[in-house]
């Protein structure tokens, strides 16, 4: 009986090996994904507290004093924050010292099973 010629070969180590390489990538890729959505979510944060220190600093170039709470800010400037994403808290001493902002990320609702 005449032998055919793939009989011969590899056996299970090729197999294992091509397994672990699919997977080794898989591994790779699905973690390249998670940093990319970080990277993103802390430039989305860092967008938010710009817009928020520009609007700021508009209202004072335009009326000579700054907004009194962070409501008035937003209606003079027009300033469109997604507080779903992002809580700012805005502190004012005085309407001639620059307020103190801080913008922080929410953290998402856990959905219960």
């Amino acid at each position: 009986m005449k032998k055919r010629k793939y009989e011969t070969r590899g056996g299970w180590i090729p197999l294992v090996l091509g397994l672990l390489f699919f997977v080794g990538v898989a591994v790779w890729m699905v973690r390249g994904v998670q940093e990319a959505a970080e990277a993103s979510s802390r430039e989305g944060l860092r967008l938010a507290e710009e817009a928020v220190n520009r609007a700021v600093v508009s209202c004072y170039s335009l009326d000579g004093v700054y907004p009194a709470s962070y409501a008035e800010l937003k209606k003079k400037s027009g300033l469109a924050i997604d507080e779903e994403k992002y809580a700012v808290f805005y502190d004012i001493f005085a309407s001639n010292i620059r307020p103190t902002v801080t913008v922080i990320a929410l953290e998402p609702a856990e959905v219960a099973p």
